[in-house]
């Protein structure tokens, strides 16, 4: 049900008997049984699901209402379901009728909720047998229903010992300007549950989509829309049991459209902790819930732990790569990359661009970049200067396909080598250079820098930076090192998304980034190589890998996306990297990189504090300008 932050919910839009409300639960009972298998901890019915939605005058019926009750009796008599879940009936009121959620957990009642607005065009005439809501609720806070006390009207549902929340609106509530979900997320609602029955016609599927998925980004929240199915169509309506779940304007899961299965129930992990770390984040949401706080009714719920939780869908574990609409995903962020380059040149008057190519992944990216960014502005790409640097470690591998990376893009090249210069400011200093330790290495990479720099003033450019998001994380780069630039064009993007770039450049620009097919083929193949080369600094002259000493970049971006993103401890990121890298990775392995992780970005803030400019291309950003203020002397105190 409810495990590390997680909450297994699930909707049932159950084959409907309409006017048969006791056939009905029989079949929502083994909904329930399916929920409870499942190991769910909320589920939701569709609108007037006890009694089905298109009844028409059957609902002037006083048989009908009688057998509505009946069956509420033995849903909680025989209910099997341990966590809590809603269904829809008509309640009737001082002698008016409401369509009504009534949230159930075991055999007790926790409340009822009558729908606000009432649709009463085109199709809908909810008008001829209900009473809108809106007003009753500022009367009555509870009702007597089935002998007992009721708790009514505008609630809110809260479990304090896992802290979490949710409210109930029904169908139209979510459709009007003003929604009731809205008053609800900004009084602690975490969760909406909408019990619904909308129609089907031509693209208002894709319209429901987009409402659900904006609404849970709007609220901030999760929400849980439930729709009738097909056994509710009738006359000129057809139902689809369209059902969705979203969360923070993700779609996270989406029934089949006119399954006519019996049950036709879907499940989601909502996971709770990131929307309440979004909700702290976001000054905008706390503004406005101040704004619009206001003192609702709170009933609680009981909801139970659950240590064999299993997740509906697989943990992702490389979070930051697009898994779908790839194309798209990578035009954009190339094109967010390219704008802010441009404007950079634009803006310097800079006539040139100077750049380290190394044959690693990062320069290789910032290259590319470089070229489709000055085919742009319509500069010439021989006003690219591109260097091989060559140092200590450098091998023939990276520097061949460096050469071919800058041959086939026809910048200008040349060839430096530093090894010279770098001995002699070991006689500076004072340094035996066989002494290979991190003055060895750090003074290749200052002096690369070095180089750079008064080159650029010579040629009236700019230094493209070539570091990556994950290298700032770690704080793996020699400060005033590769840590410096006039622009890092790639310090927005983690190592596992430069690899997706870089791939995807491989995959559908070769053609267009070169003169013609003999260098497009190079190209391609060039960039397939450095895709297959081992990451390393090739400061030293033997094998170096840099996950070797690190960790994969695999799993240290996998910390840094639940870390800053969803905010979460390391205890919980523990938890999640077992379950992403099960069999993969042995759990000493990877608690060995958490810690390294942890440590290494705590105690490396200084660099970050220091970094050039360069675009933001994701929802999160390490820029002492924008995402993250930390002070460079935090302390760091382990919590696992």
């Amino acid at each position: 049900m409810f495990h590390n932050g997680f909450l297994k919910v699930a909707t049932s839009s159950p084959k409907v008997s309409v006017g048969d409300p006791i056939a009905n639960v029989e079949v929502m009972l083994k909904s329930l049984k399916v929920a409870q298998d499942h190991q769910a901890g909320v589920l939701v019915f569709p609108e007037l699901s006890i009694c089905g939605y298109t009844c028409g005058d059957l609902l002037f019926q006083t048989y009908l209402l009688q057998d509505v009750k009946k069956a509420i009796e033995i849903l909680l008599e025989r209910n099997p379901f341990d966590g809590v879940f809603t269904v829809g009936a008509p309640i009737a009121i001082h002698r008016n009728l409401y369509n009504c959620a009534i949230v159930i957990q075991k055999d007790k009642i926790l409340g009822i909720i009558p729908k606000y607005y009432l649709p009463n065009d085109m199709e809908f005439y909810e008008e001829r047998w209900f009473t809108r809501g809106y007003e009753i609720v500022k009367h009555y806070e509870e009702i007597e229903f089935l002998g007992r006390k009721v708790p009514f009207g505008d609630l809110i549902f809260d479990n304090y010992t896992y802290d979490l929340s949710f409210g109930v609106e029904i169908c139209q509530d979510l459709w009007v300007p003003s929604s009731p979900s809205q008053r609800l997320a900004l009084n602690g609602a975490d969760i909406i549950l909408n019990l619904s029955t909308s129609n089907e016609v031509y693209q208002k599927s894709r319209m429901r989509r987009d409402l659900v998925r904006i609404q849970s980004s709007k609220l901030v929240a999760g929400y849980i829309y439930c729709s009738s199915g097909v056994y509710e169509s009738t006359t000129d309506g057809v139902f689809g049991g369209h059902s969705l779940i979203s969360q923070n304007g993700t779609l996270l899961a989406e029934s089949d459209m006119f399954s006519r299965e019996e049950l036709n129930v879907m499940f989601a992990d909502l996971d709770i902790s990131k929307i309440q770390f979004d909700r702290r984040r976001s000054s905008a949401f706390r503004q406005s819930a101040e704004d619009n706080m206001d003192f609702l009714q709170h009933v609680s719920f009981d909801l139970v732990e659950n240590q064999n939780y299993t997740f509906e869908q697989p943990l992702d574990p490389t979070p930051f790569v697009p898994k779908s609409e790839e194309k798209e995903a990578f035009e954009e962020m190339m094109n967010i990359q390219m704008a802010g380059l441009a404007k950079r040149i634009e803006h310097t008057g800079a006539q040139t661009i100077l750049i380290g190519v190394s044959g690693g992944l990062d320069s290789t990216l910032a290259l590319l970049l470089a070229a489709k960014t000055f085919d742009l502005i319509n500069m010439p790409r021989k006003n690219i200067i591109a260097y091989t640097i060559r140092g200590f470690g450098t091998s023939n591998r990276t520097n061949t396909n460096a050469n071919n990376l800058m041959k086939t893009l026809g910048v200008t090249h040349h060839d430096i080598d530093l090894r010279e210069s770098v001995l002699a400011h070991f006689e500076t200093i004072g340094h035996d250079p066989n002494v290979v330790d991190v003055t060895y290495e750090n003074a290749q990479a200052r002096e690369r820098t070095n180089i750079l720099m008064n080159l650029a003033n010579k040629m009236n450019g700019l230094v493209l930076g070539t570091g990556n998001m994950s290298e700032l994380a770690l704080g793996w780069c020699t400060y005033n090192g590769d840590q410096m630039s006039m622009y890092a064009i790639n310090a927005g993007i983690p190592k596992t998304l430069v690899k997706f770039m870089v791939k995807q450049f491989m995959l559908r620009e070769s053609q267009a980034l070169t003169a013609n097919d003999e260098d497009a083929k190079l190209l391609q193949y060039t960039l397939g190589d450095v895709l297959d080369t081992p990451i390393s600094p090739e400061l030293i002259n033997t094998e170096q890998h840099t996950e070797e000493i690190i960790g994969k970049y695999e799993i240290h971006d996998f910390i840094l996306y639940h870390m800053l993103n969803n905010g979460d401890t390391e205890d919980r990121i523990y938890a999640l990297m077992k379950e992403a890298f099960k069999g993969e990775f042995e759990e000493e392995k990877l608690l060995e990189y958490l810690q390294i992780f942890y440590r290494r970005f705590y105690s490396q803030q200084f660099k970050r504090s220091a970094m050039p400019d360069g675009p933001k291309v994701l929802d999160i950003s390490l820029s002492p300008r924008t995402d993250w203020r930390m002070p460079s002397d935090a302390n760091y105190r382990r919590r696992l």
